[in-house]
């Protein structure tokens, strides 16, 4: 647990990826954002006894250990809260729906299994019961928190700012090597630019996310750069459609978003992120559908 003042503490995961790391305040009303954590990492705040859970989005990574929480009141932004109503709602936010189109001869189970998931973790609706909408304040006491409506990973993908702190716990706007990640239906580059934009005017002094294990105070710097894999991988894709036209397949296998495919869901995603570039790319006047599903540079 990393300790960032007498009531906030960053829960480190001690599991890599399908997990997250969250964030803790020990105040009058006892607070987490995001139960991602291990169990192990959890039982150390006595999830029991804590009174409320926010949550960033509706991933998984970030919903698994809901049910740690057995007493807490549980928010999600009212955009993300329809895609834990119901398993065909998780299927469709999830993008689960394309993997037949974009994966066709990878198992979807097996390859989640590569990920680290289990069969039974396909088919679990997380319980969560409140809305809240951007700007929501939460007073816990000595400590205030508002969420900051930041679609673009998700539809209703939320930061959560400490004003008095000048702390940002920003979600999956993560900073790691990996991302930004778009990879789902309703996720967006452009609305990931944005979110990001919004979140450098805050200026904040100290950030950390879900899936980075310290605490930033180069934070404007480090988002700006963040913000710009965006148009770097854009400009990737571009530039090899001026050689010839190329399907999705083929541009999704040249590696211009991740430098590696461990496993046929990074490859999945991969194709979803290239088909989001394709779409910004044509509406900017760019690239055409030379033919059908065969796209060229203008």
């Amino acid at each position: 647990m990393l300790k960032i003042n007498d009531r906030i503490s960053l829960i480190i995961s001690e599991t890599g990826f399908t997990y997250c790391n969250c964030l803790f305040i020990d105040d009058d009303i006892r607070t987490i954002i995001d139960t991602g954590a291990n169990r192990k990492s959890l039982e150390k705040i006595k999830p029991e006894s804590v009174d409320i859970v926010l949550y960033t989005h509706h991933h998984f990574d970030h919903t698994r250990g809901n049910g740690y929480f057995t007493r807490a009141s549980k928010y999600i932004h009212e955009l993300d809260f329809p895609a834990l109503e119901n398993m065909e709602n998780f299927i469709r936010y999830n993008s689960i729906d394309r993997w037949l189109d974009l994966m066709p001869g990878d198992d979807f189970i097996k390859s989640g299994m590569m990920l680290g998931l289990s069969e039974e973790q396909f088919h679990g609706i997380q319980l969560i019961d409140n809305k809240f909408s951007d700007q929501t304040l939460f007073d816990l006491g000595h400590t205030r928190v508002q969420a900051l409506h930041t679609p673009g990973h998700s539809p209703g993908h939320c930061v959560f700012w400490f004003p008095e702190e000048e702390l940002l716990f920003s979600g999956d706007i993560c900073l790691t090597k990996a991302g930004p990640w778009y990879g789902e239906v309703f996720s967006s580059p452009d609305d990931m630019l944005n979110s990001i934009e919004r979140v450098i005017a805050l200026k904040p002094k100290q950030m950390t996310s879900c899936h980075i294990k310290r605490l930033y105070d180069d934070v404007v710097p480090r988002l700006t750069e963040f913000k710009n894999r965006i148009y770097r991988r854009e400009e990737r894709i571009y530039k090899y459609l001026i050689k010839d036209a190329a399907g999705v397949d083929e541009i999704a296998d040249q590696h211009l978003i991740y430098l590696q495919h461990p496993t046929p869901y990074v490859l999945f995603w991969e194709k979803l992120m290239v088909i989001k570039h394709l779409e910004r790319l044509i509406r900017d006047g760019r690239v055409e559908e030379a033919e059908s599903g065969l796209y060229r540079a203008i």
